[in-house]
């Protein structure tokens, strides 16, 4: 079974953290002199092997090629040039983006660094991942490159078309309903171990009963749009209405089909939400919704423990109810064309994701979210990233899917 789960679990902590690389694969552009051989000295293998494989006169991980592979240490070589000096600043010009340097200190350099990814390209959809180049220039190829591995082409055995083909997609020693990935929940045409036969033309609707339907099918403790297998193979679980304002996590309702309703989904737990304490009701009236949000939104304390409280946390900011935040988060300051956080955050109306990801703002319809938006090759919110380069794609159903051409 492939690590697929785990690795997107990983990248979305990471990318909550606020602390990865724009394209997640922590494996950038190898540094000048890194190679000359005509091979490459970049993958697992080829750094155990005791082998000079790009003739630059290093091995394994000793090459600064295997920086960030998992059977080195993290810090082998990691952000430092041939020189052994790097000049310090930021690591946002292509001067700095390929100088082999952890210019910023911020463990990451060159194309692993966010910063860069202006002057690096992408490996992360499933057409750059079967195309045979390296679109980042990180010196990983299509499938080898760890962007591509939450793609539904490197996945393997993820989709009924797949569980049904009488192939071992990922690789992994197991095929179609013997690979544990075919016992997922939207998985129909297996039974645990054993084939059911189900034709084709059933697939759509048992998969959308099945992603619908409040149960655990396949006993993993998440179900319906909470499942990963749902979110990739029914359409319905794309762009799921979200469950994170006090009205929605009190009206008995599971808005987010996520099989989680009220305040046992985790969307009701941020700060300002003050009608669930953890996963208990509260019971508190609509009409206090407001003096409450605000209390919590102002009293100094990381509520939600997030590491952010009061305003500088997008719960209170993007909560409807609370009126004490001012910024970036509404109609008339995300058209206004000035950056109104305190303290500004660079980002100005549109391009600051309080605006762009708040569903209370309606100015910033330009998004880039939905299936249609995440693979139609543009730049549709204009903040400098299309399709499956946008972290709002990250989720989106357009870049996992084998069929879709981000």
């Amino acid at each position: 079974m492939r690590i697929r789960s785990v690795l997107l679990i990983s990248a979305l902590v990471l990318l909550a953290s606020g602390c990865r690389d724009r394209d997640g694969d922590d494996a950038g552009t190898p540094p000048p002199g890194d190679g000359g051989g005509g091979g490459a000295e970049n993958t697992a293998a080829l750094c155990s092997d005791m082998m000079d494989n790009d003739g630059n006169g290093f091995t394994d991980c000793g090459d600064r090629g295997c920086c960030g592979v998992v059977t080195c240490p993290a810090e082998s070589f990691c952000g430092m040039n041939d020189a052994g000096t790097c000049a310090t600043g930021p690591e946002n010009t292509a001067e700095a983006c390929s100088d082999g340097c952890d210019n910023d200190g911020n463990m990451f350099f060159d194309c692993r660094d966010f910063a860069c990814s202006a002057f690096c390209g992408t490996e992360n959809s499933n057409r750059t991942c079967i195309d045979g180049e390296d679109n980042d220039g990180d010196g990983f190829l299509d499938c080898d490159d760890i962007d591509c591995q939450m793609r539904v082409v490197c996945g393997g055995e993820a989709t009924n078309a797949n569980c049904s083909d009488g192939m071992d997609n990922d690789g992994d020693g197991a095929m179609d309903c013997m690979d544990t990935d075919c016992q997922d929940e939207a998985i129909v045409v297996c039974d645990g171990t054993t084939a059911t036969g189900v034709a084709e033309a059933m697939w759509v609707a048992m998969v959308t009963t099945r992603c619908t339907n409040g149960t655990d099918d396949d006993g993993d403790s998440r179900f319906d749009c909470g499942e990963f297998s749902c979110m990739w193979n029914h359409p319905g679980c794309v762009e799921p209405p979200r469950e994170n304002t006090n009205a929605l996590c009190a009206n008995g309702m599971d808005d987010d089909m996520d099989g989680l309703a009220d305040c046992d989904d985790p969307g009701c737990d941020g700060e300002g939400l003050v009608t669930c304490m953890g996963t208990t009701p509260t019971g508190v009236a609509a009409a206090d919704y407001q003096a409450m949000a605000n209390a919590e939104c102002m009293n100094s304390t990381d509520d939600d423990g997030d590491t952010f409280a009061d305003c500088a946390d997008f719960s209170c900011k993007q909560n409807p109810d609370v009126t004490i935040c001012p910024g970036e988060n509404t109609n008339a300051t995300c058209s206004d064309m000035m950056d109104n956080d305190t303290p500004p955050n660079g980002f100005v109306d549109c391009m600051d994701f309080s605006c762009s990801q708040n569903p209370f703002v309606t100015v910033c319809m330009m998004t880039e979210r939905n299936f249609a938006e995440c693979s139609d090759g543009m730049d549709n919110n204009g903040n400098g990233f299309a399709d499956c380069r946008d972290n709002s794609c990250m989720m989106n159903l357009a870049c996992f899917n084998a069929s879709a051409t981000p």
